[in-house]
């Protein structure tokens, strides 16, 4: 079985790297360990890479459609779908993912679609019936199926996941220190500022609290570092991935505080389909806070893993850590056990493997 997928995402040094990026690189990633697999994308230059198994290509890109790096103008990527059984594209709204679809279905191929929210402005779905050409969505949130249009709810599949456990696991030699993780990029509808607020309330001097990721809006970096003033909280920029991992395992608690409606009241209708970082930190054995905003709470157990909590508020943020702060060491160490055990379902394998199965029963 021959896969493609086919990712809008413009990959270059200034690419915005986030779950809508992670997600179709490392599901082809771990594809390309069962069968033969190629991830498409684009750049400045025509390119053909390896990562491991995988084959990577990226064609090259002259225009971005009214300047969105979600939306380049090409055509070249197109024959890639030739020699394909299976086409699995990327983002909805974008006009490569149309014309993908299009091209796939009069092929006779079976083409498939993960949304990541978002898009371009210009698309071929919006005057053309190009849904009913999909075989099937796929979506990796209830959250996420739920967002996508209607035409494709109606043939949607929902397969949770995937994170590495192997790579992200406990290292017992690593003793927990008196630290609250962030991991994500910084930007407004991250609600980093919120958690700065709940670290304040928290009055725990000997606690630190480390914020890992690189800005993308350096006016909230800004307005963060006002806020932290005072407080012990470290901003990390250039985390490799032995830090960040070793991050992971001596943290008491990770937290991602994202929000619908940012500081500047600029709203966000996804601001997280899934959140990397809960899984990473709970395959790590490291218990999690997050927010009800986007599809979060369906990624952890609330109060066997972490904890939920109401978004746009530092004060709620705060009473769930003196909550996980506060347990004996045995009921910590409860929580650690469901960490591991809820996140084994999530593995890249398995959600490979359910991937295959859909491919191959799909008719």
């Amino acid at each position: 079985m021959k896969i493609v997928h086919i990712t809008p995402t413009y990959f270059d040094e200034q690419s915005v790297i986030g779950g809508g990026e992670r997600y179709p690189t490392e599901l082809a990633i771990w594809m390309a360990k069962f069968t033969d697999t190629t991830l498409v994308s684009f750049s400045s230059i025509r390119k053909f890479t390896r990562k491991g198994n995988l084959k990577v290509e990226t064609y090259p890109v002259r225009n971005l459609i009214h300047g969105n790096k979600i939306n380049p103008l090409s055509f070249q990527y197109l024959k890639s779908i030739l020699n394909a059984d299976i086409v699995h594209i990327h983002h909805i709204h974008t006009l490569v993912s149309d014309l993908g679809c299009l091209i796939g279905y009069l092929l006779g191929k079976k083409v498939f679609v993960t949304d990541y929210g978002g898009g371009g402005s210009f698309v071929l779905n919006r005057k053309l019936p190009i849904f009913k050409f999909y075989s099937q969505a796929i979506a990796y949130s209830q959250f996420g199926l739920n967002f996508i249009p209607p035409e494709l709810q109606k043939k949607a599949i929902l397969i949770k996941g995937g994170i590495d456990i192997e790579r992200f696991c406990p290292e017992p030699s690593l003793a927990k220190q008196k630290k609250i993780l962030y991991v994500g990029r910084i930007l407004p509808h991250k609600g980093i500022n919120y958690l700065i607020d709940a670290f304040r309330l928290f009055k725990r001097p000997d606690y630190k609290l480390k914020i890992i990721g690189r800005v993308y809006s350096e006016e909230f970096y800004n307005y963060l570092k006002e806020l932290a003033e005072g407080l012990c909280v470290e901003f990390v920029h250039n985390a490799d991935d032995q830090q960040l991992l070793d991050e992971y395992r001596t943290a008491q608690v990770t937290i991602l505080p994202s929000v619908h409606t940012d500081c500047y009241n600029n709203y966000s209708p996804v601001p997280e389909l899934m959140g990397f970082t809960l899984l990473e930190s709970q395959a790590c054995g490291t218990p999690v806070i997050c927010t009800d905003a986007g599809a979060m709470h369906e990624f952890l157990d609330n109060e066997r893993t972490g904890f939920v909590v109401k978004q746009n508020s530092g004060e709620a943020i705060a009473n769930a850590l003196n909550q996980l702060v506060n347990l004996s060491a045995m009921e910590y160490a409860a929580y650690q056990t469901c960490c591991r055990e809820l996140i084994e379902s999530l593995s890249w394998s398995n959600v490979v493997q359910q991937h295959l199965s859909i491919y191959k029963s799909t008719k």
